[in-house]
C-alpha cells in the first residue's frame, strides 16, 4: 500500500466547533472533594484487585476501570456523545492515538478503554498515590520523558506488548497536555512504534473538554463531550525515513476537528 493510499487526503475544516454547554462551577465545586477521594481511592482499590486477582481481572475485572472513570463524570454532570468506538475494538492490535487536553482526559479514557488496555503515561504519575499504583498494577508502560534512552527503551517495551499480546495501546502524539490550548505538534514515538509493530492508528478526537474544564482549573463543569473515533491508519508502506511527514499528515487528520496552537497549522 502507498503512503498515499495509507493517509486521509486533507480536508476542509467544518468540525472544529463544538458546543460543550458548560454549567456553572459551584457544582464542580461541591463534588470536587468525592472525586478527589474517588481519584485516589477508588484506583488504589483497582490496583489492589489487579495485583491480587491477576487472572481474573485480565479475563473479567476490566468495568471497574471503566466505571472508576464514567461515576466522576456522572456525578459531575459530564455526558459523552461516542462515535466509532467499534474502531477500537476490532481484532488484532490498535494504537489509539489522542489529543491530550487535561486531567480530565483520565476519567474519559478509562470509561471508554477496552479491556486490558495499555496506556503510554509519563512517569511524573508514579508520585501520585492510587492513580500511580493503578497504572502500574495494569501493566501499562511509564514514559520517562528526561531520559531519551529510557524513554526509546518504554517505547520498545510497548512495541512488544502489541507483538506478544495484540494490545490496544493509548498514546498522546502530542507527548504532553497543551497549556496554551490547541492541537501542538506531534512526536514521533507513536510512529515509529506503529512503523515497528504495522499497527493501525486509531485517532481519538476529544473535543468540549477546555469548555468543561478550563485550562488551570481543578473544577470540573457539567457540560458535553464529543469524542470521536475516526477510521484506523494502515502504516503499511511507511519509511523511517518519512516518519516526520507521516507525523504531519496524521496531525492533518486531527486539525480537521481541532484547532491548532497558535502559529503552528
Amino acid at each position: 500500500m502507498s503512503d498515499e493510499a495509507s493517509i486521509p487526503a486533507p480536508r476542509e475544516r467544518p468540525h472544529r466547533a463544538w458546543q460543550a454547554h458548560p454549567g456553572s462551577a459551584l457544582r464542580g465545586a461541591l463534588v470536587l472533594p468525592l472525586t478527589a477521594v474517588w481519584a485516589l481511592f477508588g484506583s488504589g482499590f483497582v490496583a489492589v484487585v489487579a495485583v491480587v486477582f491477576p487472572r481474573w481481572f485480565r479475563r473479567k475485572g476490566w468495568w471497574m476501570v471503566n466505571l472508576w472513570g464514567r461515576l466522576p463524570l456522572w456525578w459531575h454532570g459530564v455526558k459523552m456523545q461516542v462515535t466509532g468506538r467499534e474502531r477500537q475494538d476490532g481484532p488484532g492490535p490498535r494504537l489509539v492515538l489522542f489529543n491530550h487536553v487535561s486531567i480530565l482526559d483520565l476519567f474519559l479514557l478509562a470509561a471508554n478503554s477496552p479491556p486490558n488496555t495499555v496506556v503510554i503515561y509519563k512517569q511524573e504519575f508514579h508520585k501520585i498515590p492510587g492513580i500511580g499504583h493503578a497504572l502500574m498494577a495494569l501493566r501499562c508502560v511509564p514514559l520517562d520523558r528526561s531520559n531519551q534512552a529510557a524513554a526509546l527503551e518504554s517505547m520498545s517495551a510497548a512495541a512488544e506488548r502489541i507483538r506478544a499480546e495484540g494490545s490496544t495501546v493509548y498514546i498522546a502524539p502530542e507527548g504532553t497536555r497543551s497549556r496554551k490550548g490547541g492541537l501542538q505538534r506531534f512526536k514521533l514515538g507513536a510512529f515509529h512504534m506503529a512503523l515497528e509493530t504495522g499497527a493501525p492508528m486509531v485517532p481519538l478526537v476529544m473535543r468540549g473538554i477546555p469548555e468543561v474544564m478550563p485550562m488551570g482549573s481543578f473544577l470540573i463543569r457539567s457540560g458535553t463531550v464529543a469524542i470521536d473515533y475516526l477510521e484506523p491508519i494502515d502504516p503499511a508502506g511507511w519509511t523511517a525515513e518519512r516518519i516526520r511527514e507521516h507525523a504531519a499528515e496524521v496531525r492533518e487528520v486531527f486539525l480537521d476537528y481541532l484547532a491548532p496552537v497558535a502559529g503552528e497549522e
